[in-house]
């Protein structure tokens, strides 16, 4: 299984060719996200140029499986924050709340962007740090 964030999400559905070979990789692996990373996906496509079309997305998405929240999740973010905070560069609450959630279900957790890239960060949790360079 692999968590999503949704900077690969986003990077897949910005058909950069990187990602989609690494999803596509992980095909026969179940692949999971909070709802907070869907509502970052959501939000992505309420900003963008023209018209959003939600619906595009969710069946764009449709391999995707959105996970439950649950206090373990939460505590688990609370707890990285902690470790982050002592090695003196913590997450921003969204990414230690994404984070949090894929250390609490023991997954790996996929993403194409810097802001996962702290000091620490992988003592505490797997994370494939995506290639998203288009070839």
């Amino acid at each position: 299984m692999t968590l999503y964030d949704s900077s690969v999400l986003i990077d897949y559905l910005d058909g950069i060719p990187s990602v989609i070979e690494y999803v596509e990789a992980h095909a026969d692996d179940r692949a999971v996200a909070p709802p907070l990373v869907l509502f970052e996906v959501y939000r992505g496509e309420v900003f963008k140029t023209g018209s959003p079309d939600l619906d595009a997305v969710d069946d764009a998405l449709g391999w995707l499986e959105i996970v439950e929240e649950t206090r373990a999740s939460a505590r688990a973010a609370a707890e990285l924050q902690v470790s982050l905070a002592e090695a003196g560069e913590p997450l921003a609450a969204r990414d230690a709340y994404i984070a949090g959630t894929a250390k609490a279900r023991d997954e790996p957790l996929a993403v194409t962007d810097a802001d996962f890239d702290v000091e620490g960060l992988t003592a505490n949790l797997d994370i494939d740090f995506v290639d998203r360079t288009s070839e």
